[in-house]
């Protein structure tokens, strides 16, 4: 059964249904009805997170090699990348579809989520047979909250690789929350533009992949970062202040190249994350894959809520005016942010990125020192002392 799996398997079921019940509106009075979603919001994330955790947490579990880490997780971004765009395509049409033969767009909503509620469920069940035999350690492990000061934030190469995903992810979250208002207020696109916009956006990510891929492969998994979120970061840095409205070719253009570093936030990101177990493996002799992941998942959730919050913030003080034209002052605000305020979150990731001690030599060192600790043999620190 492994320590991941049945997780997986436990929560496949309720996850389809509390997608469904989150989508549907049962008619209480107004009061009842803020209960009743803030219960379902609440039991949803909690369900997600029930699922989340260990399902990436089975990455450093199925291999210890530092490349099929990567690999593993290119198959799971294309996946990721091609749900994304059905994700965002799909609902809105059926929902239009079940309105017109039904008549009534809240059971249209709740019968949508409905059959994809029931459709994501045979995926979670698929992964739970599929990975069968693939956890390649003991069942039994044990942490206590305190591990995680004690042993994940004293992890000096957890540390280095927390920052490169939480900023990234800052990065990542300004510029999908601005995004929305650049092209409304300042290229002035329409609904149907801007869902073209983040179609395209979608579909290049898959293409860059390969590319990224090889790059970690040939050079590791932090250049194959840096390079593609250096890219991104010049694009918003530059391309977002000098575009104008009409040039809609330069635009599609920085969409296209934007989408390589917004692919490698999830490819590099997560493919690094696993590598920290083994540092956590030879200091304690524990490997707690669901600690980091957890922590991590943590992390992410708190970078991206205060990202949107500072958004926020920041849209009021420009004097931005909601479904109003904006002001000259809104509108540089708005491509500043956009541009700017996206890039200043990549280039601290890049900076973090750069100064992290874990390469694929240091790993597979730290490998061997780990089986030669387990064999009561002597072992070399001078090569992995750098990651310690």
């Amino acid at each position: 059964w492994g320590r991941r799996r049945p997780f997986i398997l436990g929560v496949a079921v309720p996850f389809g249904i509390i997608t469904w019940l989150l989508f549907t509106d049962f008619g209480f009075s107004p009061g009842w009805t803020k209960v009743y979603f803030i219960v379902v919001v609440l039991l949803y994330f909690t369900i997600y997170t029930l699922l989340d955790i260990p399902y990436t947490a089975l990455s450093a579990e199925m291999t210890t090699d530092y490349d099929e880490r990567t690999g593993l997780i290119t198959y799971r971004a294309v996946f990721c990348q091609v749900a994304s765009i059905l994700g965002a395509a799909l609902p809105l049409a059926m929902v239009e579809q079940l309105t017109s033969l039904f008549g009534d767009r809240k059971f249209a909503w709740s019968a949508m989520t409905a059959g994809l509620g029931l459709l994501c469920v045979f995926p979670i069940l698929w992964t739970w047979r599929a990975t069968r035999g693939c956890e390649l350690f003991p069942e039994k492990t044990s942490s206590r909250p305190r591990d995680i000061i004690d042993h994940v934030f004293k992890n000096r190469t957890f540390r280095y690789t927390a920052a490169v995903y939480v900023l990234s992810n800052m990065g990542l979250s300004v510029a999908g929350a601005v995004m929305v208002y650049f092209m409304k207020y300042y290229m002035g696109y329409t609904e149907n533009m801007q869902s073209v916009a983040f179609a395209v956006l979608f579909a290049c990510t898959i293409l860059w992949i390969p590319f990224i891929n090889r790059i970690s492969s040939r050079h590791g998994k932090r250049w194959a970062f840096i390079v593609s979120i250096g890219l991104w970061a010049l694009v918003q840095a530059v391309g977002a202040m000098v575009v104008r409205p009409e040039w809609t070719v330069f635009f599609y253009a920085m969409v296209v190249l934007a989408s390589g570093g917004i692919i490698a936030v999830t490819m590099t990101g997560w493919s690094m994350i696993p590598d920290m177990v083994e540092v956590d493996e030879f200091k304690t002799g524990r490997r707690r894959e669901g600690l980091y992941f957890g922590v991590i998942s943590f992390s992410r959730k708190i970078a991206v809520a205060l990202s949107v919050w500072l958004v926020g913030i920041a849209l009021s003080a420009v004097g931005y005016v909601p479904d109003a034209p904006q002001s000259e002052g809104a509108l540089f605000g708005i491509r500043a942010m956009y541009a700017w305020g996206t890039a200043v979150f990549l280039v601290l990731s890049m900076a973090a990125a750069y100064l992290l001690p874990m390469t694929r030599e240091r790993h597979e060192a730290l490998k061997r020192a780990i089986a030669l600790k387990n064999e009561g043999k002597p072992w070399d620190e001078g090569s992995i002392r750098d990651i310690l």
